[in-house]
């Protein structure tokens, strides 16, 4: 090995980078050279990773020639918002989705969200990717912060076990986080 010996815990790879980083400069240019080249080497093979890796490129535009007759056809136009007829129906069915009519039933729209109008339409009928993603949310995000007041439901919630009792039992919000994981009762 030369300048360290090899202990128990550190790999052949470390070993030969150690080495090959700590050596003595050579005393001719291409003694040197061939110096900074195992380094190289050394790093590559211990980092697993080749030197000079793509860098993104910035979007370089494309000139277009002026043409000289005009096109037929005129530019598309933005489309316009969703009615408020869509807005509202979207929402209505979003409120039947948190309403659960069996036990086994879990939804994926948190009815917190959905009942607080100072949110955006789209955050407020946000479709989690799986029941546990939303029991989740609404742990981190309303559980802790316990609300009192329910938009959708009407009710006034004493405590924090009422709230996740309310969830699960009229919404199928489910979380199995110890009451005691959400701070404060």
């Amino acid at each position: 090995m030369g300048a360290l010996e090899r202990t128990g815990y550190m790999t052949p790879q470390h070993m030969i980078l150690i080495d090959t980083i700590l050596t003595m400069p050579g005393s001719a240019v291409e003694k040197e050279y061939r110096r900074r080249i195992a380094g190289i080497n050394a790093v590559t093979a211990f980092c697993d990773v080749e030197e000079g890796s793509h860098t993104r490129q910035p979007n370089i535009t494309q000139k277009h020639r002026a043409l000289d007759v005009l096109p037929s056809a005129p530019p598309a136009k933005r489309q316009e918002c969703t009615s408020f007829k869509e807005q509202k129906t979207t929402l209505s069915q979003a409120i039947a989705s948190v309403c659960i009519k069996a036990q086994r039933e879990r939804p994926t729209i948190c009815f917190l969200c959905l009942g607080n109008p100072c949110m955006p339409e789209h955050e407020r009928v946000k479709n989690f990717g799986t029941p546990g993603s939303l029991g989740r949310h609404f742990v981190d995000f309303h559980a802790i912060r316990y609300p009192k007041d329910m938009r959708i439901c009407k009710e006034e919630l004493e405590s924090k076990s009422a709230l996740m009792n309310h969830a699960e039992r009229v919404h199928g919000t489910v979380s199995r986080r110890p009451l005691s994981a959400l701070g404060p009762i």
